[in-house]
């Protein structure tokens, strides 16, 4: 009597041992199916927005930096006249634009290296994936990676500015990927950020070989 006592008792706790077992594995299905679905595109769509936003910002500064200190007109492209005073050539100062470009290459990896030791701050209420709850709490400091090379490229434009005017403005523009290391997931946010970096007005007809054509830009961007 008392082994088929024992054996009764053997056989409801392996089948409530069972239960809980079964309980617990479609407890934990349903959690990381929520993580994945729901919590995780709310989250790196609120890390994306705030690592773009730091990046560029982080970037512009740099940019800003750089062309107070270096950035004139004159000092990136030269006009060439014949002696009537008509412009025969626009050509780059492939030297110093180079120089340009690396420096601001430099000083914006430094400065997502720092922004990326430093993370960024999301609100644990964002981490439930329910809209009531996003943005409150106490903060989680989400971990970034600086990935890849940046990169830069010059632009420019023509535009008219008066009667045998021309406007001629130059852009910079700067491409990074920034990789964030989620609880869940990673995601590498891609950015762009352009900034004028000088402008000046053009006395003279312009030779349409510069005026309608991405020459100047090409002679610009010599090293990728």
């Amino acid at each position: 009597m008392k082994n088929k006592t024992n054996k009764s008792f053997i056989k409801r706790l392996k089948r409530k041992i069972l239960i809980c077992l079964a309980v617990l594995s479609c407890l934990i299905v349903t959690i990381i199916c929520y993580l994945n679905y729901v919590v995780n595109p709310v989250i790196i769509s609120t890390s994306a927005a705030k690592v773009r936003s730091l990046s560029q910002r982080a970037v512009e500064n740099v940019v800003r930096q750089v062309i107070h200190e270096n950035v004139m007109y004159d000092t990136l492209v030269l006009i060439m006249r014949d002696e009537s005073g008509k412009i025969v050539t626009i050509s780059s100062n492939s030297a110093t634009i180079n120089m340009l470009a690396l420096e601001v290459t430099e000083k914006a990896q430094n400065a997502l290296s720092q922004m990326g030791a430093n993370g960024i701050d999301i609100p644990i209420g964002s981490f439930s994936g329910m809209p009531i709850f996003t943005g409150r709490g106490p903060a989680v400091n989400i971990k970034m990676l600086p990935i890849g090379t940046i990169f830069c490229k010059f632009e420019s434009t023509f535009t008219e500015a008066g009667i045998n005017q021309t406007n001629h403005r130059i852009y910079l523009k700067v491409y990074s990927s920034v990789s964030v290391i989620l609880p869940t997931a990673n995601q590498t946010i891609q950015t762009e950020t352009q900034l004028m970096i000088c402008e000046s007005i053009i006395v003279g007809e312009i030779p349409d070989t510069y005026l309608h054509s991405d020459s100047l830009d090409e002679m610009m961007n010599l090293i990728p």
